[in-house]
């Protein structure tokens, strides 16, 4: 597109913006403009795009390995849901309380140790059922709790620890 940049009669200036060319007078030829030119934007270097790559790489496994290694939900039976004492020597203010999907310690009236359950064993020996417990806040950091489960009397006792006779004091709705 060329354009007429002076109304003079005996003078022509035109400009000729698609080639960067203007000329002053009817005929002559054209001359090129200089251009002022900023100093080109560098393209991303190869280096860090592959950095950004992996680092998405790595989030996105990580996304997967949590949905897929994940605990499946834990659900307490409800035979064992409930605050449980005993009126063994030095357990007199403790108490072992159940919920659907975690286990307590309490020891005194001040001292209370929530955690989730990760996973619950059960198996049948008798008229008794032992219960294993998984719990704690993460992997690296899960603890055991075993115990039989006495169906007649509808008490625990530990696995090694017979002598600790618990009961349910109640039962949570």
């Amino acid at each position: 597109m060329i354009k007429l940049l002076t109304n003079q009669p005996n003078k022509i200036r035109c400009h000729d913006k698609a080639f960067g060319m203007s000329s002053q007078q009817d005929g002559a030829p054209m001359k090129r403009l200089g251009t002022a030119t900023a100093s080109p934007t560098q393209p991303p270097s190869n280096r860090s795009t592959t950095v950004l790559l992996v680092i998405g790489g790595l989030l996105l496994i990580g996304l997967v390995y949590s949905v897929v290694v994940r605990d499946p939900p834990v659900s307490c039976p409800n035979e064992l849901v409930g605050a449980w004492i005993t009126a063994a020597n030095g357990y007199e203010n403790g108490m072992l309380v159940f919920t659907k999907t975690g286990v307590s310690f309490s020891v005194g009236f001040e001292h209370l140790d929530a955690q989730a359950m990760r996973r619950i064993d059960v198996s049948t020996e008798g008229p008794r059922t032992l219960y294993t417990i998984i719990y704690g806040d993460s992997r690296s950091d899960e603890q055991t709790l075993s115990f039989y489960y006495h169906t007649k009397d509808q008490t625990i006792t530990f696995k090694h620890q017979a002598h600790l006779v618990w009961t349910r004091k109640s039962v949570e709705s």
